[in-house]
């Protein structure tokens, strides 16, 4: 068995998840074995998926990869189809099945990418083409720390008391243009996520921590003509929450009955600890640096 350390909790499995950061004799709080379901081959959605979940087990299921069955945040048994390359199973392993655990476990996930500045964290979310990871990337380029691309986790019941964020692993997902205005990278030399896609994998390979920090700020891209940062009005905090979380995006059976209300109790606690804020900016590569700059400001003038 591998042993890794993601999203703040010990990992042993069966499968080599070379994203993930190797850590010898961490206890295992989640299991990843191979396996059969046990259930008759779904019919899938338009996009050729299928969910189940309930608050102990979640059923995902994609015609081109396999199922995967989530028990209680602890255990995940992949039933992968013949012939399926582990590049093409890590892609729904560690983003829409890992959060199935991670809600499971009782934890708060957006869709979204976070880095750290001065050791506190700050979230980028946004509709799907606002450049979440294009920023993140744009301030790790800056010397800042990566913590999460695609899926940010967050605690908001940390004996600390105030929200912690727990960083995935050291990757960042990137369209070519944007990692070369970004990063400065030869996009060539990136590997793509999988055949037949466009994003490449970003390995960052310094500047990666997974130790907790405090959560700092949430930032909603939004495209405009001119930088800006605004707060967002009391009655657009709980609705954007919502609307960026993972599982609102992915798993709408999650928001029903006392799903829902756990869940829009930990947005409202959210929006209660941390200031949400628009982040205006023009939809141009060439703006990145200021981009950067002004959350920089932002943050740090928020801090004194």
């Amino acid at each position: 068995m591998y042993s890794y350390v993601t999203y703040g909790l010990g990992v042993s499995s069966i499968l080599p998840l070379p994203e993930l950061t190797a850590m010898e004799g961490v206890n295992a709080d989640v299991t990843i074995r191979l396996g059969k379901s046990g259930r008759e081959v779904p019919e899938t959605d338009h996009n050729g998926s299928y969910f189940e979940l309930t608050p102990q087990e979640a059923y995902l299921y994609w015609e081109q990869v396999g199922g995967f069955v989530v028990r209680e945040g602890k255990e995940i048994t992949v039933d992968r189809l013949p012939g399926v390359e582990d590049s093409l199973l890590r892609l729904p392993l560690l983003g829409a099945v890992f959060s199935a655990a991670i809600h499971q476990r009782g934890y708060l996930g957006l869709h979204g990418s976070a880095v750290a500045i001065d050791g506190q964290a700050v979230v980028f979310v946004g509709a799907s083409g606002q450049g979440k990871s294009t920023t993140a990337a744009s301030l790790y380029a800056r010397g800042h720390t990566l913590l999460a691309d695609d899926l940010v986790v967050l605690d908001m019941n940390h004996e600390s008391g105030v929200p912690m964020l727990y960083p995935s692993f050291p990757q960042l997902k990137l369209f070519p243009e944007a990692a070369a205005a970004s990063l400065g990278d030869d996009p060539e030399s990136l590997p793509r996520l999988m055949v037949g896609i466009e994003k490449r994998s970003r390995v960052a390979k310094t500047g990666f921590s997974p130790q907790p920090v405090p959560l700092k700020c949430i930032y909603i891209l939004r495209t405009d003509p001119a930088f800006a940062i605004e707060d967002l009005l009391p009655q657009e905090q709980i609705v954007q929450l919502i609307q960026q979380s993972y599982g609102a995006l992915v798993f709408k059976l999650w928001l029903k009955g006392a799903a829902a209300a756990a869940h829009l109790r930990k947005c409202v606690a959210l929006a209660n600890s941390v200031p949400l804020r628009w982040l205006k900016r023009p939809r141009d590569l060439e703006s990145l640096s200021e981009l950067a700059q002004l959350v920089e400001g932002d943050v740090r003038e928020t801090t004194e």
